[in-house]
């Protein structure tokens, strides 16, 4: 389901196991790399061109156990940078 939302009002805010925990990208459009959730939400969109937020979940080394990496619970030390992450994305809309 799409509602009718203008472009200039949406900023899509994501994980992304390529940066560092915590740290946040920001690009004013660009393509979804290898983010299947990104690609979905391209696809549904029709355009890439939409503001978005990367909130870094830490470095998957083996791309074999991504499923795993993504569904285990976040250890302390990270969780604490994950929410300073998160802090900054809202700070950054």
């Amino acid at each position: 389901m799409l509602y009718k939302i203008p472009l200039e009002n949406l900023i899509i805010i994501y994980d992304d196991i390529d940066i560092e925990t915590g740290i946040i990208k920001i690009r004013k459009k660009g393509s979804p790399g290898g983010h299947n959730g990104m690609k979905s939400i391209t696809d549904n969109l029709q355009t890439e061109d939409f503001p978005r937020i990367r909130i870094g979940t830490g470095f998957c080394e083996d791309k074999r156990y991504l499923i795993d990496y993504v569904i285990n619970k976040v250890p302390n030390e990270e969780y604490i940078n994950l929410l300073k992450g998160i802090d900054l994305a809202v700070d950054a809309m």
